[in-house]
């Protein structure tokens, strides 16, 4: 009965304990939020914990959010509307899909006075996400086919593949958090630990705006009318491509962050806060798309900034996806929605507190919570570059519309921080992948104190250039080059700690324990602080570091020509920075990779992984990998071309460019991959496709493969070879045995019962030959011990005759000569029986019987095992590895051939993207919008369920453009 008290009493403070665990994880994560907190950052009469968990590395983040802010001109510039001009060719009719019965459109005029659907930035009680009803307009939903249907709320399952860890990532799924019925944590303002004067904030460049050089070409080609009906054929297809999947958005996932277009469900990895809904708003404007931006923009005034299913905001998903799409919108929108810029500026403020830092460096991974955000911490020692480096032009854009310079403040410093770093990194020009942002450099750990012990100098020789030990009193160093004498006296002051006791030292004895721990004060080291001030640098214990400009490091190099250009060339730091790193990209990292078609010249961005110590191969490598992420580079060196003049680098951008469209083109789905590999030509100029170097690509090891016997066969053979020599020795034993006179004495025969190297057989491979083996050598020691028994006993049996014979009289009748043949006659018997006598030479066989050798399947060569990879990895001619088969929608390569075509005027870049967009639409469609799929080389891919934002946002926006006007929203125009 006390037991059972007992049980239930346990039973009860475990559930208690359970409990209480669940409701405090909800209010704070796992992990703290910063470093290890150094002492400087404690102030005087704070007590808060300055310790915390490790820092994690973070995924690749996604390519940096396109925005299409307007140029800004000191004031802000009336923005020019074509909405309802019916005879623009440019906007196309309405979308056909049915608008809800119960919608309405909000007059433009009068947007600016829903003041009751936006919420205060310092506001601490607004609504809830979770609380908010759906919108009249959004309940009576329609089909395609007239029938009503519900807005499905039900969240998706996350594929396995795609989980991830939950601190520090910037797609970070919460599943069931909507649902988890607890109160909703929400941000305040706090003071901050580190504020910055009014007076030392940087502002906003004010100087008279340059006029900067065109971007766009004048020399576009003129249309039929049959290609004009052509082209806008084309513009309704792709709007209306758009159309579906913002229908299937709207339907099944309204006011979440993505959509899963194959199962009708939706996942929310960035916060909860409708990252489709908000960063596809510039997109619905700019397809005509007018009622459904209204609409949008409706909705947005419900999104609660203050309150999040995640306890970390990953700064930059949240400045692209959201900051970004907020400003754009309002831009392009002529400002006529106020809501927009009340719901950024409320964004806006709470992001502010991760540059909260000594150094001002951000968290890129916020923890917002009041209960995290009320201490001081640091920037982490690993942050991603493009996740630190591309926060410009959304936060500058948005100083520029509100005035309020703390915004420009944030993201310069940053800047200025990089500008005084470029320089002086492995690869001048570029900065690794992963950056200390915490602007504390930890000190080098203490030196342990040692003797040196050696034969020539003796115990206890101190050596001067050795870590120190603590003083006794009197310290001699003594130097590497001391004469013998100085040694000597040095050795008679400096005590031997090898024993209990020392040497006298000033008439005393000392012991080993006050050696080491009771030296003077004055002697002793000073303490070292625990940070020294430092600018960004690289991660402590890097040796090698990789520097790319795609994946995680992307945007940085992107923004640096646009940042340029909203501050109206005012600030010429961006383009010495930008001219510095395209100079150091082309020197480093391009190269030209070997395909079939020689005539096709086209330049691939790779990565260097470097020590810094040399430019030798033994120091840095090339990895020739081609990325998706990194297809935005020829948009870049055209943008850059034209805006600093740099007519060479056109040519680098159309050649970087035709190489991704090249990759489109070479795969099964006419899309390319996310990554692959190349193999790199020695020169740009001349580069025949060699099929002998591929195949030595995809078979590095041929020689040693070929040449090399298998292990089985070796083994196998020298088994098979060591049971014929036994056997032939056992025959000649037995053959030497049987003539007569010899002693019958039975030999083992060699190696029988020996286990050596050549006798060993592998198990797996020949485990019936080895028990075959067993049993032989058993049955051979048990035919030994018999033939010793047999020879023991006539050998006993004469020694007992000799000795009878010696004692007793022969009997009578029987003479000698009778007893000698007797005796004679029985060891004979005895020795045929122990030795079997063969017909004839030739009929005698071993004792060990002989095995079949074992034949292994033959080698393929080395032509055969390339060309089975071809074959099973669909590998395209020069291609080496695929090392990232999906596609999940990004927009890179679709930017830059937009771009090649505004910079030339070529309409080589809009057949091509025509071919881009048609192969996209095939192998992506779903039920509901389009889905990332698993294998760009398959036939019939598997989709992955997954609609990223920016496949509106940004995406099908591009194609978009490509097939529009060419001043329509032209690049001399908006960034």
């Amino acid at each position: 009965m006390l037991r059972l008290r007992r049980s239930r009493i346990v039973l009860v403070l475990a559930v208690f304990a359970v409990i209480a665990l669940y409701h405090f994880s909800s209010l704070s994560g796992p992990d703290d939020a910063s470093e290890v907190t150094p002492e400087p950052l404690t102030k005087p009469n704070d007590k808060s914990p300055t310790s915390s968990s490790p820092t994690t590395l973070h995924d690749a983040p996604t390519k940096a959010k396109e925005s299409t802010n307007k140029l800004s001109t000191g004031n802000k510039a009336a923005l020019k509307e074509d909405t309802d001009d019916s005879d623009n060719a440019e906007k196309p009719s309405r979308k056909t899909s049915p608008r809800p019965k119960s919608a309405e459109t909000t007059d433009e005029s009068h947007a600016d006075g829903d003041s009751d659907t936006s919420t205060s930035p310092k506001s601490s009680d607004s609504k809830q996400v979770a609380d908010v009803e759906e919108p009249k307009d959004v309940i009576n939903i329609t089909k395609f086919n007239g029938e009503p249907a519900a807005v499905a709320h039900s969240p998706a399952e996350p594929l396995p593949d795609t989980v991830p860890e939950f601190h520090g990532q910037g797609r970070f799924e919460v599943i069931g958090a909507e649902d988890d019925g607890m109160p909703k944590i929400h941000w305040t303002q706090l003071p901050e630990h580190f504020p910055i004067p009014t007076k030392s904030l940087i502002s906003l460049p004010t100087a008279k705006v340059k006029v900067l050089p065109k971007i766009q070409t004048s020399k576009f080609s003129e249309e039929s009318s049959d290609e004009k009906s052509a082209r806008k054929a084309k513009l309704d297809t792709i709007k209306k491509t758009f159309a579906f999947s913002w229908d299937g958005y709207r339907k099944n996932a309204w006011m979440q962050d993505e959509l899963s277009p194959v199962s009708g469900k939706f996942r929310n990895p960035f916060c909860g806060w409708a990252a489709t809904l908000v960063d596809a708003l510039d997109s619905l404007w700019i397809l005509g798309m007018k009622e459904e931006f209204a609409e949008a923009a409706r909705a947005i005034g419900k999104i609660d900034f203050t309150t999040s299913i995640r306890n970390d905001l990953p700064l930059f998903e949240v400045t692209i996806r959201y900051l970004g799409g907020l400003v754009s919108a309002y831009d392009l929108s002529g400002a006529k929605y106020r809501v927009l810029l009340d719901k950024a500026v409320e964004l806006a403020e709470i992001l502010m507190g991760a540059f909260d830092t000594p150094n001002r460096m951000p968290m890129t991974y916020y923890l917002w919570k009041p209960t995290f955000a009320s201490q001081p911490h640091r920037a982490k020692t690993r942050v991603v570059l493009a996740e630190l480096g591309s926060l410009t032009l959304e936060f500058t854009r948005l100083a520029q519309i509100t005035k309020e310079i703390k915004y420009y403040d944030a993201v310069a410093r940053i800047t200025d921080e990089f500008e005084r770093w470029q320089n002086y990194t492995k690869i001048p020009g570029l900065w690794p992948k992963q950056v200390d942002a915490s602007g504390c450099k930890k000190p080098e750990p203490a030196p342990i104190a040692r003797l040196d012990h050696s034969a020539s100098k003796g115990p206890g020789y101190y050596n001067a250039q050795s870590p120190q030990i603590p003083s006794t009193g009197n310290p001699t160093p003594v130097e590497n080059g001391a004469d013998p004498e100085t040694r000597k006296a040095a050795q008679k002051e400096i005590p031997d700690v090898g024993s209990s006791k020392t040497k006298k030292t000033h008439g005393q004895d000392i012991e080993k324990r006050q050696i080491l721990d009771s030296a003077p004060a004055a002697d002793k080291e000073k303490p070292k602080p625990d940070c020294v001030p430092q600018g960004l640098s690289s991660p402590p214990g890097s040796g090698w570091e990789d520097f790319t400009i795609g994946g995680m490091a992307d945007s940085i190099y992107e923004y640096l020509p646009k940042e340029y250009m909203l501050l109206g060339g005012l600030e010429e730091k961006y383009q010495t920075m930008y001219e510095f790193a395209a100079e150091s990209t082309k020197e480093n990292l391009l190269f030209r990779p070997m395909i079939e078609d020689e005539e096709r010249n086209i330049l691939v961005a790779g990565q260097i992984s470097t020590s810094g110590k040399s430019s030798s191969s033994r120091e840095r490598t090339l990895k020739a990998e081609q990325s998706h992420l990194g297809c935005f580079a020829g948009g870049m060196f055209a943008v850059g071309a034209r805006l600093f003049d740099r007519k060479d680098d056109i040519d680098i951008a159309k050649r970087l460019t035709d190489g991704c469209v090249w990759a489109y083109e070479m795969t099964t789905t006419g899309i390319m991959p996310e990554h692959f590999l190349h193999i790199p030509c020695d020169d740009q100029k001349e580069c025949t496709f060699n099929e002998t170097v591929w195949y030595e690509k995809l078979d590095p090891y041929t020689s040693r493969r070929v040449s090399r016997t298998p292990v089985s066969q070796v083994v196998l053979d020298n088994s098979v070879d060591s049971s014929r020599k036994a056997g032939s020795e056992s025959d000649k034993s037995s053959s030497k045995d049987a003539n007569p006179g010899s002693k019958a004495v039975a030999t083992k025969p060699k190696g029988a019962g020996d286990e050596t190297s050549d006798s060993k057989l592998l198990k797996r491979q020949l485990g019936s030959i080895e028990n075959d083996k067993k049993v032989q050598d058993d049955d051979e020691t048990d035919d030994e011990k018999e033939d010793e028994e047999k020879e023991n006993g006539v050998a006993k049996a004469q020694a007992t005759g000799s000795k009878s014979e010696d004692k007793s009289a022969p009997v009578d009748g029987e003479s000698d000569h009778d007893e000698v043949k007797s005796a004679k006659e029985k060891a004979k018997s005895a020795e045929a029986s122990q030795t079997p006598t063969p017909t004839s030479t030739e009929e005698a066989e071993p004792l060990a019987p002989v095995v079949e050798a074992y034949t292994p399947p033959p080698i393929p060569s080395q032509e055969e095992y390339a060309q089975g990879r071809i074959r099973n990895e669909k590998l395209p001619k020069g291609v080496t590895r695929i090392t990232g088969s999906k596609y999940i929608l990004r927009p890179e390569a679709i930017e830059s051939v937009f771009i090649m075509y505004r910079v030339t005027g070529d309409d080589y870049w809009r057949e091509k993207g025509w071919k881009m967009f048609t192969s996209i639409q095939n192998a992506t469609g779903a039920e509901f919008g389009a889905s990332a799929i698993s294998d760009v080389m398959s036939e019939t891919p598997f989709p992955l369920d997954e609609m990223e934002s920016f496949w509106l946002a940004e995406t099908l926006k591009y194609f978009y453009l490509l097939f529009s006007e060419p001043d329509f929203y032209s690049l001399d125009d908006y960034v």
